[in-house]
């Protein structure tokens, strides 16, 4: 299993992500608070290098701690995955807004349209009914607040499974508006930023997929899609991307070649 996280600058610089052999974790600063800039890079500092497995022992971190009793005015969102004693097990925990998204290595192969379209949302978001964050880390947030979300999930399917995390800079699921056409369809507008993501990945896993190779390959990949994104206007705030991608994505790709 393999894990990458990066983050880019674009507004406000207060995304920060990063990751290790087991885990990785993305949290966006929250706009309104002078001071979220410094608590989502503590928190990201300190769940990769103290190697937290959960938010519970992240909160009670004497860093955090600390923090609230400094008086620094500031919050993040938090996303996080990591891997559990099973080999393909692992466990995502969240706070806020965002997304995830689980799709399997096949997902660039469909027969009723050209665009990649089967994967699954698995994050609902922390968000009140008029767009205000509900659940997030900061100076003010209580133990309601900081209550997260948890889901665990085997990757276990045979052409393997991708998952993808992000910050809202990319995506979140309550900015996608559903639309009803004169017929009473139903239709939910795609966003543009996760279509590139998947598009590159494909053709990033068609020219990488050795095994040897394919952690330093992923790694670039994920900043290189960042800048691409930022380039080519598709974000509008900071943001941050997670990649875990399982062994047998790459030999589905491997096989598909050699077909």
């Amino acid at each position: 299993m393999y894990f990458s996280a990066k983050h880019i600058d674009v507004k406000l610089n207060q995304d920060y992500a990063d990751f290790n052999d087991n885990s990785l974790i993305i949290c966006d600063g929250i706009g309104e608070f002078k001071d979220s800039e410094k608590v989502a890079k503590l928190v990201v500092e300190q769940f990769i290098g103290k190697e937290y497995s959960k938010l519970s022992d992240l909160i009670a971190d004497n860093e955090l701690v600390k923090f609230k009793n400094e008086n620094i005015i500031g919050g993040t969102t938090f996303i996080s995955a990591v891997k559990k004693n099973s080999l393909d097990k692992i466990q995502i925990e969240y706070l806020g807004n965002g997304g995830v998204v689980h799709l399997y290595g096949d997902f660039s192969t469909n027969v009723n349209s050209d665009e990649p379209y089967r994967y699954g949302e698995i994050m609902i978001p922390h968000i009140s009914p008029n767009g205000a964050l509900t659940k997030h880390i900061s100076h003010n947030s209580n133990k309601p607040e900081r209550a997260s979300s948890m889901i665990t999930m085997n990757l276990n399917y045979f052409t393997g499974d991708i998952i993808l995390l992000f910050s809202d800079g990319i995506s979140s699921l309550e900015d996608k508006v559903i639309l009803k056409d004169n017929e009473n369809r139903f239709w939910r507008n795609e966003n543009p930023a996760i279509q590139l993501i998947l598009k590159e990945l494909d053709l990033f896993l068609i020219s990488n997929n050795n095994q040897a190779t394919f952690q330093e390959g992923i790694i670039e990949f994920n900043q290189v899609i960042l800048e691409k994104l930022k380039t080519e206007n598709y974000l509008e705030d900071d943001a941050s991307l997670g990649i875990i991608i399982t062994e047998n994505v790459l030999n589905h790709y491997k096989e598909k070649i050699n077909d």
